[in-house]
């Protein structure tokens, strides 16, 4: 596996794979529903309930992940109380979500279409998806949560040294990239 999907490999937990998913999906379900109120375009309405039935599913499967991430962390690393609060605005995201594809689900029509209230109710959860989303990119930018640095395995002859001006220098050599 590691020969095919280094990265992957490296990956402490399974989170950062899906964290995305609900972050573009549901602010995307909201600039769609508001273009199909614009628009009353029928194909848009049902496109717009789509993304945010995909984005509900997505923010419990991200939601799951996450509980498991944490559960791997110590209570004396840094940001541990950032971890907390960014746990509590993804959860309410999350369960925001849910009961917005419900609700959209229960009181849709044969024209599927996206509702303002469906809009009001997707902006509160976008809202709050993106303070939480915020929160864990401080975790992982600031505090290197779930980031494994390696760089004692990486030396400068075996991965190439980094010189002033951006040239790569390439082992011993001593050619950079700019004179290929």
């Amino acid at each position: 596996m590691e020969a095919i999907l280094p990265g992957l490999s490296s990956v402490g937990n399974i989170h950062p794979l899906f964290v995305h998913f609900p972050i573009a999906l549901l602010p995307t379900a909201l600039f769609v529903g508001i273009i199909a109120l614009w628009r009353q375009d029928p194909f848009l309405h049902r496109m717009a309930r789509g993304l945010v039935y995909l984005g509900a599913v997505a923010a419990v499967v991200t939601a799951v992940t996450g509980e498991m991430a944490m559960d791997q962390l110590g209570h004396d690393i840094p940001g541990h109380d950032l971890a907390h609060v960014h746990r509590n605005f993804m959860l309410a995201s999350s369960a925001l979500a849910v009961l917005l594809a419900v609700f959209l689900f229960a009181t849709r029509d044969r024209a599927g279409l996206f509702t303002l209230a469906g809009a009001a109710g997707m902006a509160l959860v976008v809202v709050v998806l993106l303070l939480g989303a915020d929160r864990g990119g401080r975790l992982v930018f600031k505090h290197g949560m779930g980031v494994r640095f390696e760089s004692a395995e990486a030396s400068p002859r075996e991965h190439g040294a980094h010189h002033e001006h951006g040239a790569h220098v390439h082992g011993e050599e001593g050619h950079s990239e700019h004179e290929h």
